[in-house]
Order: C-alpha cells, then structure tokens, then sequence
C-alpha cells in the first residue's frame, strides 16, 4: 500500500510538473536560509568548541589586545611593542604567545619535483591551484606552541633550544600527513626571509587531520588543516625582523591570565598604558567576549536569514495548498473510481499526504545539501590559501 501511494504520489507530482518544480525552488531555498541562519547562531559556540579541542587557550582567561589604527610605521611597531612588554607585567598576566602563517617558495630542496608534483594534486580544487611551488607554513613561538594539541606521526617534538636559535643555525621543522612519502625527516631545505636565506630540517611528521587556529579569523573560519602545510618555531628575531610582522600580529597574539578573575582592572590598566604611549584606546577581550561579540553583531544577518526563509516557507505552503486543492478538483473522477472499487476515504487522503510529504522531504534534502556543500566548497577551496 505504501510503494502504491508512493509511485502515484510520483505520477501526480510529475503530471503537474512545473508547478512542483516552482514550489520545489522555493522550498530549497527556503530550507537553505533556514539552515544557513542555524548555522550561524551555533557558530560562536562551535567556534568555542574547536578552539578548546585543538587548543589548549582557556576562553575566559585567554584574551587578545587590538590597537585601532595599526600602521606598519616603524613609531608604530615599537610602542605596540613596548605595551605588550608592559602587559606582560602586569599582575596575573602570564605572558603571551604569537603565531603566524605564510606562503614561501621552498629553496634548495632534493626532491623538488615529486613534492610539486604532490602539491598539484592537493591544490587542484583550491584557490592555489597553478601555485605549486608555494608552500603554507605555520609559525608558533614557544608560548603558543605548548598551547597546540598537534600530536606527530613520526619524529621528534621541538625543545626550548629550538625557539631560541640564530638566523644562521639549521631550524627544525614539522610536516603535514600528506607529506609523509615526500618530504622525509632528515631533508632540507631554506627559504628566504627578507634578505636572508633561513636554512630548515625536517625532524617529525604530523598526525593525519592536525589543526591549528585561522590566523585571520578563528571565529568563522575556525581552523586550518596541517595536512599540507609545514610548522616551525617562530624565533624572536622573525617576530620583530620588521614593522609589518609586529603589527599584523595583533590578531594573532594572546595573553593569558595567571587565575580566573575579574579582567576589567586588567582593561583599565593596559588602557592606561597605551595612553602614555600615545596610542589609540585599545580593544581588550576575552575569547569567550570575543565569541559572545561576533554572535551580537551578526544577529541582524541571523533574523535576516531565518525571516526570509520563513516567509518564503509561508507562501510556499500557500501554494502547495492551492496546488493540492486544484489537483483534487482535477481528480474527482479519479477518486470516485478508485471509492467504487474499494479503496477507503483514509487511503486516498494517505496518497494526497504523501505527495506533499514527498515534496518537502526532498526539498528539505536538498536545501541541507546545497547549504552543506557551499559551505564544504568553500572550507576546501580557503584551507589551502
């Protein structure tokens, strides 16, 4: 009986086909606002959630300090330095901890060939596809480094020496998974680092599905994959080699507090401090202030979202009513054939209903599937970039 309503549900949807098909339009879209409004109020908490699971920032006393009106002038650089050097003084501040991201050309490498090659096949659906040759590399300082979760495939982990070495030692380096047959432990190679050549060695591979937080923004970006990318000690000479480095890594440096307390003095006094240095009234926030203030400040895209799918859901049942009362009106006939020989007033109502179930179900299906593959193009295209 069911494979029967199904099948004639099929056949009445086809008879009015273009009808179904405007309706069904609608509803995918609808169901992709919807769902597309969904994701953007859990995305503070998931953006939470990642940062706790491949980090180990605690989000209430992890917090970040933004100067508006950055330069990278060299009067700049040097007071936004010396105001982390007195944040780090404060009372229950323990320090901070930076990380960065590039693109190099990898020099003097042995197998340059096959590790080309290899990238050509990572990058042929991402933005850097034709860019073969660059190379995405992840610099954590000592601070930030203890604060990852990356565990190794194979190899040595790094060790306090090693964020302490000279522009002219050999410099250690982690691979990602997909690198593993490619570039093996032991291999090196150099790149060039604004007028220098910095010389590195391969001493471990990653686990396979290792991440680390996006550098431009872990709130709705999240994470970046560390399968085809390349992780090394940040040294404190690259941290300042240049006044650009120092100031575009205020979004990427994080101060942690000693214990879990009341960050407003803390505020007040960084405040203060970028006062007597004549610098703009910093931003002082939490992780957790952070995520709070990216969910309020997307709201009016939220309502957005879910009023218009919601509207379009409204007219859309408008129509697929009319439409099903002008398909009975069509089928009078039908039905009374079907009564005479038998089939209950319940089974013909069954059929209707499974026709309007058909058609929402396979267009709240695809409106997911469309929402969940934009999103995945997207994700795939950007974390190579």
């Amino acid at each position: 009986m069911v494979v029967r309503n199904v099948i004639m549900a099929l056949k009445s949807l086809w008879d009015r086909k273009w009808a179904t098909l405007f309706i069904s339009v609608q509803l995918i879209v609808s169901f992709y606002l919807i769902c597309n409004g969904l994701i953007q109020i859990a995305m503070p908490e998931l953006a939470g959630t990642t940062i706790q699971k491949y980090s180990t920032l605690n989000l209430n006393r992890t917090f970040t300090v933004t100067v508006p009106g950055a330069t990278s002038e060299q009067w700049f650089s040097e007071r936004y330095s010396k105001l982390k050097k007195e944040i780090d003084q404060l009372d229950n501040v323990n320090s901070h901890g930076s990380f960065s991201t590039a693109q190099f050309f990898l020099l003097d490498l042995k197998n340059s060939e096959i590790y080309e090659a290899k990238n050509r096949e990572l990058y042929k659906n991402t933005w850097l596809r034709g860019e073969e040759k660059l190379s995405y590399m992840v610099y954590l300082d000592e601070s930030m480094f203890h604060s990852t979760k990356i565990e190794l495939d194979s190899g040595n982990t790094f060790s306090t020496t090693d964020f302490t070495l000279a522009s002219t030692e050999t410099i250690p380096v982690w691979v990602g998974y997909h690198y593993k047959d490619v570039l093996r432990i032991g291999d090196t190679f150099s790149i060039a680092w604004f007028g220098e050549k910095l010389q590195y060695r391969v001493v471990g591979v990653m686990a396979k599905g290792s991440k680390w937080l996006d550098k431009n923004d872990y709130i709705s970006e999240g994470t970046k994959d560390l399968d085809a990318a390349i992780v090394t000690p940040f040294l404190e000479y690259q941290k300042t080699s240049s006044p650009f480095i120092i100031t575009s890594l205020q979004s990427s440096t994080f101060f942690q507090l000693k214990e879990s307390g009341d960050i407003s003095v803390i505020k007040d006094r960084i405040k203060e401090a970028a006062a007597k240095l004549d610098l703009a009234t910093p931003v002082v926030s939490t992780v957790q202030e952070e995520l709070e203030a990216y969910k309020s400040s997307n709201i009016e895209l939220i309502k957005l979202n879910m009023y218009t799918g919601l509207f379009f859901l409204l007219t859309t049942s408008i129509g697929i009513i009319t439409s099903n009362l002008s398909s009975i009106r069509a089928r009078f006939y039908e039905f009374g054939v079907r009564k005479v020989y038998g089939e209950s007033i319940i089974s013909i109502g069954s059929s209707i209903l499974s026709e309007v179930s058909i058609l929402i179900m396979l267009s709240t299906v695809l409106g997911v599937l469309w929402n969940y593959y934009t999103n995945r193009i997207w994700s795939i295209a950007y974390n190579y970039y």
